[in-house]
């Protein structure tokens, strides 16, 4: 799992306590250009800030600009993981990572975590916030958060800033709940199937054809309930590099997550990345004299350049390599972008 945030947040965001619990899985966009901590690993975008200029929102917005240019790079430098959250608020630039993405991650769940705009913002930064997330395609999982109906409860005599201290509050509490629930839909059947949303009636996610019309997406004005005070596994990052040569651990994800890596979208040089990477695994046999056949692969055709054979070999020579002396291994040296380009 992996929780994305901006370094624009004013609610999630990288100072924000409740997520640094977590650090081990978090990944800061740095919007702005700048890296802002040292703590959590970073993706910083190629933004300058320039003096004086209007401010703008949205698609308009020069750093949505920046990140869309980089959209391509982005899935790769991501890896694989399970499930990606995206924690958003108020401001319509922490949905930026979200709305980029959600459409190029092929083999992860996508979960949001949304909230509405205040009522008093702007109407630049509300028209904004609404047309990136008029389209939720690809989601797994949605929460929505309606700061608004919290602010009509809110004591009118205290000030902004405390008020968002006490939406920090609230979600300090659900994020446990939250983060369980996300964990746990792949144990489902049903929520594997459909998207779900987390209804704050029942604490809890549940599949959109099982009652979205039923129950009002919406908060209570009491999070003391919330049945999870902790989360009930390890929140940290996977990952996964191309041609499975760091393979990786599968302790509860199950069969569906291992078919999903194993079935990578096809490539136009997918059978010259095929026979490159079984090359270099030859290669690196011969130079640590490990006994090894690879016998050449009988697919053809468009393929993903790498499969569970290539793993398999993979794994053996990994395995085989662990029982040398670490001083004592050769790496043979190789450029696969230049080996590879057409």
């Amino acid at each position: 799992m992996v929780l994305v945030v901006t370094d624009t947040g004013s609610i999630w965001n990288h100072l924000n306590p409740v997520v640094n619990q977590y650090k081990d899985a978090l990944l800061v966009f740095c919007l702005n250009g700048k890296k802002v901590t040292e703590q959590n690993k970073c993706l910083v975008l190629p933004y300058e800030e320039r003096k004086g200029a209007i401010e703008t929102y949205g698609f308009e917005d020069p750093r949505f600009k920046a990140l869309a240019s980089v959209a391509g790079d982005l899935p790769q430098i991501l890896g694989y993981h399970d499930d990606i959250v995206f924690l958003t608020d108020t401001e319509p630039s922490t949905l930026y990572p979200f709305y980029v993405l959600k459409d190029l991650i092929k083999h992860a769940r996508i979960h949001l975590l949304a909230m509405s705009p205040l009522a008093f913002e702007t109407n630049a930064k509300i028209k904004a916030h609404t047309e990136l997330l008029a389209d939720l395609s690809n989601l797994d999982s949605f929460l929505y958060y309606d700061i608004n109906e919290k602010l009509k409860t809110f004591d009118k005599e205290k000030t902004i800033d405390a008020f968002l201290d006490d939406v920090r509050d609230d979600l300090a509490r659900m994020t446990p709940c939250i983060l369980n629930g996300i964990h746990h839909m792949k144990e489902n059947p049903s929520m594997k199937e459909e998207p779900c949303y987390f209804d704050f009636t029942s604490k809890e996610y549940v599949p959109l054809r099982k009652g979205f019309r039923k129950n009002k997406i919406t908060i209570e004005k009491l999070f003391s309930k919330f049945r999870a005070s902790k989360v009930d596994f390890k929140v940290a990052k996977s990952g996964i590099e191309l041609g499975l040569l760091i393979p990786p651990n599968y302790p509860s994800d199950g069969k569906s997550v291992k078919s999903e890596i194993e079935k990578p979208e096809s490539r136009i040089n997918g059978k010259k990345i095929c026979n490159m990477l079984r090359e270099q695994r030859i290669r690196l046999a011969a130079a640590n004299n490990i006994s090894f056949a690879s016998a050449e692969c009988p697919s053809l055709g468009a393929c993903a350049g790498t499969c569970v054979k290539c793993e398999i070999e993979a794994n053996y020579l990994r395995e085989q390599l662990q029982k040398i002396p670490e001083e004592k291994r050769v790496y043979p040296q190789f450029d696969p972008i230049e080996e590879t380009t057409l």
